[in-house]
């Protein structure tokens, strides 16, 4: 019976946790540019760059508030080794275009994460928090070298919408896809034997 508590426990922790993932291509950037409507809600952008590429994400500062960057390059398997030496560099401007921070990462030491949500593993190479300084808006440049995958994420304040919740599965199969892996997340595995087990145990109620 513990198997059938874990559900709404998985999916309380699923949400609590996750970010809202978008999934970004040339298309959606006009003139190199992607406008982020809220840079404090929690969220990841995951896109693939096919070669000497250049980037931005633009957004408004809030006051009072900081900028929250968390940066990967997903690592696939079994291939991990392989997402190690693409690492395309990471840029900070201000409202006034002048450049705040900016990471090359060529002799950087990784941090190997396991992402919850997908069930996968990303090479992080930032983590950034810092105040706006200014009012006004801001610009992260990702300027790659190569071809290769990367995700950025923006935020910390979760929220879901309704739709979004019953729309995990489907986010997670994209996830798990962009990482070159197949099948279910482990918690996933969890909540469907604890499925087959309600099942099982109100068949034998009931019989």
């Amino acid at each position: 019976m513990k198997k059938i508590f874990l559900i709404p426990i998985l999916l309380i922790t699923v949400i609590s946790f996750s970010h809202i993932p978008f999934f970004v291509s040339e298309e959606d950037f006009y003139n190199g540019d992607y406008y982020v409507e809220d840079v404090d809600m929690s969220q990841i952008y995951y896109y693939t760059f096919d070669g000497m590429e250049e980037i931005s994400f633009v957004f408004g500062s809030i006051p009072g508030k900081s900028l929250h960057i968390l940066y990967g390059i997903p690592v696939g398997v079994p291939n991990r080794n392989s997402a190690l030496y693409f690492r395309p560099s990471l840029s900070v401007y201000g409202p006034y275009g002048n450049l705040i921070d900016s990471f090359d990462f060529e002799n950087s030491e990784p941090e190997l994460m396991h992402e919850f949500f997908g069930d996968s593993y990303s090479f992080v190479y930032l983590r950034y928090d810092e105040p706006f300084e200014i009012d006004g808006l801001y610009r992260v440049t990702l300027t790659s070298e190569g071809s290769g995958k990367v995700w950025i994420a923006f935020g910390t304040r979760e929220e879901f919408t309704i739709k979004q919740i019953f729309e995990i599965n489907s986010m997670i199969k994209d996830i798990r896809n962009f990482h070159d892996l197949e099948g279910l997340a482990a918690w996933q595995r969890v909540g469907l034997s604890a499925l087959i087990l309600v099942a099982f145990v109100g068949f034998m109620v009931f019989l």
